[in-house]
């Protein structure tokens, strides 16, 4: 094989891999496949989420923990918005403006933003690995079924649990301004999963507070969340952040 190129991976190549074909194209195959020779995970399991820009995968390693694989569509994305986004992140503006590019640097802006998170003491998933377009990371749930939504379980709270939850969050969203010095930027009922305590999720948006929007950002955030937890009767708040004062 010639140096540098990928060799091909077929899908009959790699037993381990229970998820239909059509989920991946040969790039990804091939990066999941490097992950599972690595050592990081061992069998792929089963396809938990279907959106527009990635896909949400169960995965086992060799101790059959259970991890979460976040697979970045390499041809169906919103390839400008993300343009725009890595463009106002200093740590990401000398990316070159194509579309394979900007999609191998949302995945490692997500584990980079991830790990910040997770360090600062934020409750989110715990970023593991990564390759190409594939993120591992924390699974969130139990024996392969993921944790609920916030929305989802919007039907069983009361004011009591509610509240609970909203301080939990909001304690977050502070820690994560104040301290890791990031703004979600995408923070809402649909990005927090609801298990022994709320995990943030989705951090690809994530931004530092350099980002000449930061301030509109987390302005959006702390909106979306006081506007949901106003419907159980919870007294909300703001959140203060002296950098962006």
């Amino acid at each position: 094989m010639e140096e540098g190129r990928v060799p091909k991976i077929r899908l009959e190549d790699v037993k381990e891999i229970k998820v239909e074909r059509k989920v991946f194209d040969e790039a990804t195959l091939f990066a999941i496949y490097k992950l599972i020779t690595r050592g990081v995970i061992r069998t792929v399991e089963s396809l938990l989420k279907e959106g527009k820009e990635s896909l949400i995968l169960s995965a086992l390693d060799g101790n059959d923990r259970w991890y979460a694989l976040k697979v970045y569509r390499t041809y169906h994305c919103d390839f400008k918005s993300m343009w725009k986004y890595l463009i106002g992140d200093p740590r990401f503006s000398n990316i070159k403006k194509s579309r394979r590019s900007v999609i191998l640097a949302w995945c490692r802006r997500e584990f980079r933003n991830l790990k910040i998170a997770h360090e600062h003491g934020i409750t989110c998933p715990k970023p593991v690995d990564f390759y190409e377009n594939v993120l591992v990371m924390e699974f969130i749930g139990e024996e392969g079924e993921p944790a609920p939504r916030l929305i989802d379980v919007e039907r069983i709270l009361d004011k009591e649990v509610a509240s609970k939850l909203y301080e939990m969050i909001m304690e977050d969203v502070e820690k994560l301004v104040n301290e890791a010095e990031l703004v979600h930027t995408d923070l809402s009922p649909y990005n927090i999963l609801v298990w022994d305590k709320p995990y943030i999720i989705d951090f690809s948006q994530a931004v530092p507070l350099e980002h000449p929007l930061a301030k509109d950002f987390l302005s959006k955030d702390v909106k979306n969340i006081n506007r949901f937890f106003r419907k159980f009767g919870v007294e909300v708040r703001e959140v203060k952040c002296d950098r962006l004062s």
